[in-house]
């Protein structure tokens, strides 16, 4: 059965001013530690969080080549388990 759990989405626009080319391929941790203690200005220029359901989230994280599983999810947005203990 899909989840009736929620889960969100937040996008965020970031503008990063260098005198360096190639901060499109750094890694995102790196690129936020350069803007905050770095050599890089860095500003956020937009963010938007929506609401979606668990089927949604499935594929989100397959598309982010993350796994459903983060979330206790499968592949079509089910719940793995139903948070009871099996009997040993």
């Amino acid at each position: 059965m899909v989840t009736e759990r929620k889960f969100y989405k937040t996008t965020f626009v970031v503008e990063i001013l260098s005198e360096t080319p190639g901060v499109g391929e750094m890694s995102l941790t790196d690129v936020l530690t350069e803007a905050e203690n770095g050599s890089f200005s860095g500003d956020v220029k937009s963010s938007e969080e929506v609401e979606v359901d668990g089927p949604t989230m499935a594929k989100l994280l397959s598309d982010q080549r993350s796994d459903p599983e983060f979330f206790n999810l499968d592949e079509n947005g089910n719940d793995l388990d139903d948070g009871s203990e099996a009997d040993v």
